[in-house]
């Protein structure tokens, strides 16, 4: 579950070292709390809100955000030449982008489906939002990202 946390908290914070941080703390947090767990309805999307939620914070308590999001995202596989390995670095950067165009809501529940592989139901529990409001926002933060893709196709062709 820490991975899918750091992922998080790193996309919300862009800086290594405090998205170590907040999924620490949460994590510290989770644990002391282990008494209360059977009550719980679902620890993993607990777990999503609190860090979500820690972060937030975070932001909200300082000014400059220092990107380090290179050294988070490497792509890497024995089998696979350097030529394939640098298109694939060029294609999340690509969609990177994109995502980054949309309205923060798009963005979280985009990620949390399509990265995290969340339900829709966890998606809601974890960004407070009702079903629908999760469907929506998915439906439009894809359509936005395909359209976004379709307009810049012919540009990056060129940048090859």
């Amino acid at each position: 579950m820490k991975d899918r946390l750091f992922r998080m908290a790193f996309r919300l914070l862009q800086n290594v070292q405090e998205a170590e941080d907040s999924v620490q703390d949460v994590m510290a947090g989770v644990w002391a709390r282990r008494e209360q767990w059977g009550e719980w309805k679902n620890i993993g999307a607990y777990c999503m809100t609190a860090t979500r939620n820690n972060c937030l914070d975070r932001i909200r308590g300082r000014r400059n955000v220092a990107v380090q999001e290179d050294r988070a995202r490497q792509v890497s596989s024995p089998e696979r030449d350097p030529y394939e390995k640098m298109m694939d670095k060029q294609l999340i950067e690509r969609i990177r982008q994109c995502m980054d165009t949309l309205p923060e809501n798009q963005q979280q529940v985009v990620r949390l489906r399509e990265m995290e592989g969340f339900t829709y139901n966890e998606i809601a529990e974890v960004l407070q939002m009702t079903l629908d409001q999760v469907k929506i926002n998915l439906f439009r933060g894809r359509n936005a990202i395909k359209k976004l893709i379709l307009e810049k196709e012919e540009i990056w062709k060129t940048k090859k």
